[in-house]
């Protein structure tokens, strides 16, 4: 038993240090300062400061994230992803600490007389002890790369959760605000056809008294069945809408409550600092992942590389062995094993050189992949930066836009009753209407859809309380 612990204790002392290369983070690729210039107003949080409640404080968008974080199937593939990478990180790590097992065996043979010395008969044998079995002394650290990896890997999915978790955050908010702009657009088109249809209706009545023309009943004609497939669309798309936000919350669609019908009842928090582009490193979970990703591929390059060193092996088995059970136990019936192996590769045509260039090549496509990543975080947060902006501009120009294009329908309005323009001049009329105030719509939606982006692009949305909260 002495040996034995003694066994134990030196391959603890084994597998200190690897033959990875040495960590090194690639330096950012991308420009030290953001495309566009910083949200003007006052001092607001950072996103990092900011969880999806706080980012999104409209309650009826809290309820339908917190179902979703709740019952949402690709989130918990996401979990149960991360759950096996730990399991298999777990696995990799008992493989640096000795098996010990205990067993105990009872053996019954009948040989004949010829050979046992002309007398048959039975041999029995009793058997208890400890064993260590096929043990890998880490002396060049290839188990210690190899659980460093999976270490990593499990890293790297738990970061893939958290960005599913953003991921599926966004996907709400955004799914929600496009339900709302579009119930708007559904209403606008419901009160243009209201519009549109009384136009008819006194073309009707003027053509009736010999005031009107047939062109002019059928334009009129045609402007309301555009309306009433414009009606038609949105209904359709209205219930579009509300199936992808069912399957996002992962319920039907009869537990949900969606309340809001215009694009400003959703209140959003504009609150949110670009920050600086470094900051991104540790914020957004995909950056997280490569880099995790890329720390893997280096301890696979530590593993590959103490392939072409000795391989030493250990068995030992320590316990008691009598012919009598009464006599296992007694202190003379020690027996044990100690049985150390080496192996040294001598010749495998190249088949270590070829896994050793393999991770070499892993770990550049890891560093490339890394450095896509955060080009492509620069550019969304970019990109949201400059349409934060660009919107509002947007939004006014459209205003001012539906503004005008309402008070000319009334003009029109006015000097058709008088007689001065025709039928032709108030239908093109409604036309411009129509469509300045679904641009206008079009423009306030694209500018809270832009503040989900940011925020996201930002790396803000995880909050674990959050999702521990909705769980329960």
């Amino acid at each position: 038993m002495r040996r034995l612990i003694l066994v134990i204790a030196l391959v603890t002392l084994g597998g200190c240090a690897t033959l990875a290369p040495e960590r090194e983070r690639p330096a950012m690729p991308v420009p030290e300062a953001w495309n566009a210039p910083a949200q003007s107003g006052p001092v607001q949080a950072g996103v990092d400061e900011l969880g999806w409640r706080d980012a999104f404080p409209d309650p009826a968008l809290q309820e339908l994230i917190a179902t979703a974080l709740g019952q949402n199937r690709s989130l918990r593939q996401a979990v149960l992803a991360m759950d096996k990478a730990r399991a298999q990180f777990g696995i990799a790590r008992a493989d640096r600490v000795p098996n010990v097992d205990a067993s105990g065996v009872n053996s019954n043979t009948r040989s004949p007389g010829d050979l046992r010395g002309g007398i048959e008969g039975i041999d029995r044998q009793w058997n208890v002890g400890l064993g260590i079995s096929s043990f890998e002394l880490d002396f060049f650290g290839r188990v210690k790369s190899l659980e460093d990896s999976a270490l990593e890997s499990y890293l790297a999915t738990e970061e893939a959760r958290r960005a599913a978790h953003i991921s599926l955050v966004s996907q709400i908010a955004r799914g929600y605000l496009t339900l709302a702009g579009d119930r708007e657009h559904l209403a606008l088109a419901r009160e243009t056809l209201e519009s549109r249809q009384a136009t008819l209706d006194l073309t009707l009545a003027q053509l009736a008294h010999g005031m009107s023309t047939e062109l002019a009943r059928h334009q009129a004609e045609e402007v309301v069945a555009v309306a009433q497939a414009e009606v038609a669309r949105l209904t359709a798309q209205v219930n579009m809408d509300e199936n992808a936000l069912a399957v996002l919350a992962g319920v039907p669609i009869s537990d949900l409550f969606l309340p809001a019908q215009a694009i400003n009842d959703v209140v959003l928090n504009t609150a949110v600092t670009p920050g600086l582009p470094s900051e991104l490193l540790t914020r957004r979970p995909d950056i997280l992942e490569a880099e995790h990703r890329l720390w893997a591929a280096g301890a696979e390059i530590g593993a590959a590389r103490a392939a072409f060193f000795p391989r030493i092996g250990l068995t030992t088995t320590a316990g008691l062995a009598s012919l009598e059970l009464t006599d296992l136990f007694d202190s003379a019936q020690r027996v044990w094993t100690f049985v150390p192996s080496i192996t040294l590769p001598i010749f495998d045509a190249g088949r270590n050189k070829a896994k050793l260039e393999a991770a070499k090549a892993e770990q550049q496509i890891r560093i490339a992949q890394y450095e896509e990543t955060i080009q492509n975080a620069f550019r969304e947060v970019s990109d949201a930066l400059a349409k934060n902006q660009g919107y509002e501009g947007q939004v006014q120009a459209q205003a001012r836009r539906a503004a005008s294009a309402e008070k000319s329908r009334l003009l029109v309005d006015q000097r058709f009753s008088a007689g001065l323009e025709s039928a032709f001049a108030v239908h093109d009329a409604e036309r411009t209407l129509f469509t300045a105030r679904q641009n206008l719509l079009d423009a306030r939606l694209a500018r809270k859809l832009a503040t989900v982006e940011l925020f996201t692009a930002l790396g803000g949305g995880w909050q674990e309380n959050g999702l521990q909260a909705s769980a329960q």
